[in-house]
């Protein structure tokens, strides 16, 4: 199938930003609008939030969306879970189970930022873009590694204890020797002791919500349909037809190969200079944060709590690190 001629493509949609809540988060400016020319369109108090101006931008290494200061980065969610797996280990030794936790670099995850700007809008380096296509850049996605040491899976009783729950699945209340369990559990145990809440670590549904909420709902804005078929209408010129960028082919079958072809990059260069010719990054970031900011200012109260727990749960993690060593 050529590249030239209509793709049917896998959408990108929000699964490219779900790695979102785990990511090494740098320095970068606000996805604030900055003086420029304003998209159509007539936002109102129930429908699309105001936005008031939208930069000229390509570029998103030091997009910063609303959101993320509510989001652990990267290297915090490494912290808190390697932290989970020292306590984990503790208590699994106190009913004689060995289940080392593991040692060495916390690992990343491979998301840049807690929003995953970098991949957020798709492609949007023109020389990267050139070279490879949709395939990942080197060294810019790290492969996810499993924070445990290798071994082998628990026995019964020792699952048992790590899970606290029996083989039917019903709460284990005790060992076979009849020790009382924690509730859930070796690992709720940890959970507990991080966060105060047993089944929850790492980021709050709420702040997932609004990252997620946002972008999905960035989508749906007339201001960005309208700046998507602009950009539809620039690739159909060169004889690409897509409805959106979200529709461009990352994970088409004809583009995966080990490296990008020609097809593919030639492809990925004019997706890159369409949106750069109708500022597709720059509307669809500003609308994106202006959701966030809508959204953020309705929970105020609870993402207040949100920023306390954070501190308590990374305040947790660092003593615990700190007694290992």
């Amino acid at each position: 199938m050529s590249a030239r001629n209509t793709h049917r493509a896998r959408r990108l949609g929000a699964a490219a930003i779900l790695l979102a809540v785990t990511a090494g988060c740098a320095q970068g400016r606000p996805a604030e609008p900055t003086p420029a020319a304003a998209p159509s369109g007539t936002p109102t108090a129930s429908g699309p939030p105001p936005v008031t101006a939208v930069p000229k931008m390509l570029d998103v290494t030091s997009l910063l969306l609303p959101v993320e200061r509510y989001l652990f980065t990267d290297h915090q969610v490494g912290r808190l879970f390697r932290a989970k797996a020292v306590l984990t280990e503790s208590c699994m030794r106190r009913f004689g189970h060995s289940w080392p936790a593991p040692t060495g670099p916390i690992p990343k995850t491979g998301t840049l930022n807690p929003a995953n700007t970098a991949h957020r809008y798709g492609i949007t380096d023109a020389a990267k873009a050139a070279r490879y296509g949709y395939h990942p850049v080197p060294g810019s996605m790290p492969p996810q590694v499993k924070d445990k040491p290798t071994r082998a899976q628990p026995d019964a009783e020792a699952a048992l204890v790590l899970r606290g729950v029996k083989q039917d699945g019903t709460p284990a209340r005790t060992d076979s020797r009849g020790r009382r369990l924690p509730a859930g559990g070796c690992q709720s145990e940890a959970t507990k002791a991080l966060s105060g809440d047993p089944q929850k670590l790492g980021n709050r549904e709420l702040v997932s919500a609004i990252n997620i909420g946002s972008y999905r709902d960035s989508q749906r804005d007339p201001r960005v349909v309208a700046v998507f078929r602009a950009w539809s209408q620039c690739m159909k010129r060169q004889n690409y037809t897509y409805a959106d960028p979200t529709r461009a082919p990352g994970k088409d079958p004809e583009f995966s190969g080990s490296t990008a072809g020609r097809a593919e990059l030639a492809l990925a260069s004019t997706d890159v200079a369409c949106k750069r010719k109708t500022n597709v990054i720059g509307v669809w970031s500003s609308v994106d944060a202006a959701y966030q900011r809508r959204a953020m200012a309705e929970k105020q109260r609870e993402l207040t709590a949100v920023k306390k727990d954070m501190r308590t749960q990374l305040a947790n993690a660092d003593r615990i690190l700190a007694g290992r060593r």
